[in-house]
Order: structure tokens, then sequence, then C-alpha cells
């Protein structure tokens, strides 16, 4: 599991270096950001989670895991092979994500969004409940230190807030499942309401 991860962190990074690219940023500049910012000395969270999802003999009584955006970075899954239930939102419409062998999903989260003014958008998804089997699933996510702050790229486009990543953890902890765009805003207010504490 050891080796699982440390390549898996180097992919997520990777992942990142390209985003960069796509924005026209310099190399390196999301994981940057991610530490603390040029003169940042903190270490980027990488986390597994494995998760069962039992078979449900009544899916239709069940909601499964309800829709959310992940809160941090850069996440990598890698889903169960034969049974389905992973979902994502597309102009209005739920999609099944396929089950393929050997395959790793790659998801961003809301920080991506914010640090790409928009360009790159968390994804709504879901987990239904399934009659087919038991589904398990490995989740690695790349996210921001605590520490962090978060800020969009500056200029007259400029739509997201900036805010310390842990203050916005702690919106979403309380607000998973609710939209993003009012946790962007209470996580700003939270910078806002610290910074006047200090004037």
């Amino acid at each position: 599991m050891t080796e699982y991860r440390a390549e898996l962190k180097k992919l997520a990074e990777k992942v990142m270096e390209v985003m960069d690219e796509n924005l026209g940023l310099e190399k390196g500049n999301i994981k940057r950001a991610f530490s603390g910012g040029s003169d940042g000395n903190h270490r980027p969270f990488f986390g597994t989670k494995v998760s069962h999802y039992p078979p449900c003999p009544r899916p239709e009584l069940v909601g499964g895991l309800r829709a959310h955006t992940d809160a941090g970075g850069v996440i990598l899954l890698f889903q169960d092979d034969r049974v389905g239930g992973l979902q994502v939102l597309k102009e209005g419409r739920w999609f099944d994500v396929r089950p393929l062998a050997g395959a790793i999903v790659i998801n961003t989260g809301d920080q991506i969004e914010l640090l790409s003014n928009g360009r790159y958008q968390s994804a709504w998804h879901r987990v239904v409940a399934s009659v087919n089997g038991n589904r398990r699933s490995v989740a690695s996510f790349y996210n921001p230190a605590l520490e962090a702050v978060i800020e969009p790229p500056e200029g007259p486009s400029t739509v997201y807030p900036s805010f310390v990543f842990g203050d916005y953890m702690a919106v979403y902890a309380k607000q998973k499942f609710m939209a993003k765009e009012p946790r962007f805003q209470a996580a700003a207010a939270m910078r806002s309401r610290a910074t006047n504490c200090y004037i």
C-alpha cells in the first residue's frame, strides 16, 4: 500500500503540472499554492480512503452516498472493476462512470476550481446503491495544507474569493452536501474576520 500511495502521489502531481500548462501557468504553480505559496513551507495533505458498499436488495429505498463535490484538490479513484455505482452530474443529468479494469478515475475538487478561476470545475458526483454485489473503491486525495491560502489568479474576470483551506474544511464539514458557492463565501468571510482582528 505504501508503494501504491507513493506512485499515486506522483501521478497527482503530474496531473497538476498538466493543469498548470493548460491554464498557462508556470509549472508547479498549483503544488506551490497547496504548500502555502512561493514562501510556503507547509506540506500538502495526501490521504487514502477505502470504501465498501455492500449489495442492497432494495436500492430504490436507499439514497447511497449523496451528491457532493470534493473539498480538496486532485482525487484519484481506483474503483471496483465489476460493480458500478459512481455517477457524475453533467448538464443536469446523472451519468454512470462505467467500471473499467485497471483504470483510475481522476476528479478535481473545489480548490482546483478556485485556483483555475472556474476553468476546471469540481465535479458533482454520488454513489447509488446496487443489487449487483459488493463494491469497493480506493480514493486518494491530494489536498492543500490546512494553512495554505487558496486564491484565484488576479484579473478583471476573477469571480472567486480567497480563503485559508483549513477554514474551508471547517465549513465543508457542515455543508458537504450543499451548494459549493456559499461554502466559498463563508470561508472567505472567516479569513476577512480574522484579518480585521489583527488590524
